[in-house]
């Protein structure tokens, strides 16, 4: 566990007991806990063979309104890893204290922020570090230390600007985790750019408007990158991955523009430092829904009528009969101007992908979708599915599939990693 972890936790969880406490009037608070199930068809490299891991997760969010327009949100999570030491742990997502005003609103503490538009990757999303040992595929964050302040306008948009004073190193799996990348990093081997390390102070400029069927963002970040660079060392005669966190400086936009059923997203970067090669990362694509789209099927009735009754069981007739279904067709391309010297998997790769939306009385959804590397002919295909089950319950299912690794410099290490999860929680 990381002492971050450790010391925010501690003062997080006491203080989500005492507002536990408070009258149930004043205090609004909602969390879930959840078991999940992982199977890997084949064996890792990794330090312990293992096929099949359980975990136990729990996290709850506390709101306590102080005063007038004062509020104060804790948000602390646990669990518990049969395998990966180094995702048995407890920490906090958010401590914050939040103020607002007409125009303006001031936040304070640890916070969560999210920057992007795009499907596959969101390069713009520069606040939060990663939490990859809670999530392989990077949407989890680690809570950040800000002063933040946001000033709203009817003609100019919205003005952000973060004050960063404290560093949030990359969490990673241990060498029993998986899906295990080929080699262990070992964070007590975490160096800087910058002599004040951790403490080193970022900063950061967002502005945000919308034009007719557009919305944009432009932003600018100095700080700490929140992607580090792994070099290999040898310590007690084995190799690990040792971190190097520099120092960068990043502006970058995100745009979305909708035209009835059609989405189009973009997310550019340019990245300068020291220690880093001058670059451009971008992310563009559309995205096609089309509404009820089993409409058609079911007006040419070739559909028998019994199948659409309330008393039908079986899920391929229902499904066949949900007018109310969309599908999205994803399409997306992702660019770094480093290619193979980049230190992030995607240098020229395609993802199409397709989501249902069920619009059901459970929330079904599903996403499908194909990571192609244009290059090395890597591919990665992933599936999500969730639906809630009774009031309180939800069924998520996700897999990941790596194929044709042999040649990927960077997904040759997942070659036996593919995996299958199933995640059962109860909300509360």
């Amino acid at each position: 566990m990381q002492k971050s972890f450790f010391f925010t936790a501690v003062p997080a969880f006491a203080i989500a007991a005492t507002l536990a406490s408070t009258s149930a009037s004043a205090l609004d608070w909602r969390g879930n806990v959840s078991s999940e199930l992982t199977w890997f068809p084949a064996y890792s490299t990794g330090a312990k063979n293992w096929k099949l891991n359980t975990s136990i997760a729990a996290d709850v969010e506390l709101t306590q309104d102080l005063a007038d327009n004062i509020r104060l949100t804790v948000h602390p999570f646990v669990r518990w890893d049969q395998q990966d030491d180094e995702r048995t742990r407890a920490g906090v997502r958010e401590l914050l204290l939040s103020t607002t005003g007409e125009t303006w609103e001031f936040n304070a503490g640890l916070g969560a922020v999210f920057w992007g538009v795009t499907e596959s990757r969101n390069p713009v999303d520069i606040i939060n570090q990663t939490d990859s040992v809670e999530d392989f595929t990077g949407e989890e964050k680690l809570g950040q230390l800000m002063l933040n302040l946001k000033w709203f306008t009817d003609s100019y948009g919205e003005f952000e600007a973060y004050l960063l004073p404290k560093f949030e190193e990359r969490t990673f799996i241990g060498e029993n985790g998986r899906p295990y990348p080929g080699i262990t990093v070992n964070p007590d081997l975490t160096t800087y750019e910058s002599s004040e390390g951790s403490d080193h102070i970022g900063y950061a400029l967002r502005w945000t408007n919308s034009f007719d069927a557009w919305d944009i963002g432009l932003h600018y970040f100095d700080g700490t990158s929140r992607n580090p660079s792994l070099i290999p060392v040898v310590t007690d005669n084995s190799a690990v991955l040792a971190p190097r966190y520099p120092l960068l400086k990043q502006v970058g936009i995100d745009a979305q523009g909708l035209y009835g059923d059609l989405a189009i997203k973009t997310e550019t970067i340019h990245q300068s430092g020291d220690e880093i090669e001058s670059h451009v990362e971008t992310v563009t694509g559309v995205e096609y829904t089309l509404v009820g789209f089993l409409s058609p099927v079911q007006e040419n009735e070739k559909i028998p009528g019994s199948w659409c009754t309330s008393e039908t069981r079986n899920p391929f007739k229902k499904l066949a009969c949900n007018d109310r279904m969309d599908l999205g067709l994803v399409l997306e391309y992702l660019w770094d101007q480093r290619g193979n010297d980049s230190n992030q998997p995607f240098q020229n790769d395609l993802l199409a992908g397709f989501r249902f939306a069920f619009n059901d009385a459970a929330s079904s959804d599903a996403l499908f979708g194909i990571v192609q590397d244009l290059d090395q002919g890597a591919t990665t295909i992933s599936f999500e599915a969730s639906t809630r089950l009774f009031e309180s319950y939800r069924l998520k299912i996700l897999g990941q599939k790596f194929l044709n690794t042999k040649d990927d410099t960077v997904l040759n290490a997942f070659e036996k990693e593919s995996f299958l999860q199933v995640d059962f929680s109860y909300f509360f």
